[in-house]
């Protein structure tokens, strides 16, 4: 009685093999296996919310972010909730968010479809914030309450997890906000009420940044090359209450010591008085991106500019890839 069931057994793996070789090969339709919605194979270019024309907030119909590919192709990521921010690498390969079904924070990769997931756990009544660093190889985790009440004696501290494994290796204080982490992953840009300064991961090592710069619109890039420079664009008036952000002067600063390295005055040409701007990344070894606001929202321009004297060199501008957009999120490449 063995013999034919051992025939029939042989018969349909024959066939499986004959189907699976006449069965043309679709690279996006065998990505779809490692995610839980199908998806387009390759870096985005941006994601984005659609706008809703009577109220504020994303359309019903386009709730969920959409992916767009940087051949032009379009997904929906179904398993993040719209609600809660998402952050692309800057290679537009990864993209990190939180996925509805559980609440774990995950960074998908978009060209293999693997999805690694944050060990941490996250709170359901809070909304996370991820970005990720050094091009997707950590990513830096803040908490913020869904109600819009005042938790803060209550609110996780923020997080640096490393992507590959998921494990959390640096923890900030709890009233903290990272504001940059160089590419070596030596040096921490952090500001609190209190303060604006440099770190080292373990925090046991703290250099507070000049005091004139903390009342200003914090925002800043570190080198990556070790030399341990820091520049900020600082506005006009704000937050003194006025309403003219555009930038007076880009700073930049000796993170060893904190003592100030160059001052120089900026005069970028911005018409609008909303048109704020901070420092991106470091260029050369004395030229840094500075992005630019316009006052018309998703509306960017970018300057290369001179640490040394204030210099600077329009390198493109950047408007909405579509209209009606609720929220945009750009690969930094």
């Amino acid at each position: 009685m063995k013999r034919p069931i051992a025939i029939a057994t042989v018969t349909a793996g024959a066939l499986t093999m004959l189907l699976t070789a006449l069965i043309p090969r679709n690279p996006a339709a065998t990505a779809q296996s490692a995610g839980p919605e199908p998806f387009f194979q390759g870096p985005a270019a941006y994601a984005y919310l659609c706008q809703s024309a009577a109220t504020e907030g994303p359309q019903e119909e386009c709730a969920n972010w959409r992916i767009v590919t940087r051949e032009g192709r379009t997904w929906e990521l179904t398993d993040a909730d719209g609600g809660n921010p998402v952050d692309l690498s800057a290679d537009g390969r990864l993209i990190a968010y939180e996925r509805t079904s559980d609440h774990r924070i995950v960074v998908r990769d978009l060209v293999n479809g693997t999805v690694r997931p944050i060990l941490e756990n996250v709170p359901a009544h809070l909304s996370v914030s991820p970005t990720l660093l050094g091009n997707g190889r950590w990513l830096d985790v803040e908490f913020e309450a869904d109600d819009g009440e005042d938790e803060e004696n209550s609110m996780p501290a923020p997080f640096i997890a490393q992507v590959a494994d998921g494990r959390t290796i640096w923890r900030l204080p709890r009233d903290a906000t990272l504001l940059r982490l160089d590419m070596a992953g030596k040096r921490l840009m952090v500001e609190d009420e209190r303060s604006f300064s440099v770190t080292d991961p373990s925090g046991t090592t703290k250099t507070p940044l000049p005091r004139r710069l903390r009342v200003a619109q914090a925002s800043g890039v570190l080198t990556p090359d070790g030399k341990g420079q820091a520049t900020q664009v600082v506005s006009r008036n704000f937050p003194a209450g006025g309403a003219d952000i555009r930038p007076a002067r880009l700073v930049t600063i000796g993170t060893a010591t904190g003592k100030v390295l160059h001052d120089v005055h900026l005069s970028l040409p911005l018409r609008d008085r909303a048109a704020g701007c901070h420092s991106n990344r470091w260029l050369s070894a004395s030229d840094v991106l500075v992005r630019c606001g316009t006052g018309e929202q998703h509306h960017e321009i970018l300057f290369r500019v001179d640490t040394r004297t204030g210099a600077y060199t329009k390198l493109r501008e950047m408007k909405p890839p579509k209209s009606g957009l609720f929220e945009l999120v750009r690969a930094e490449d």
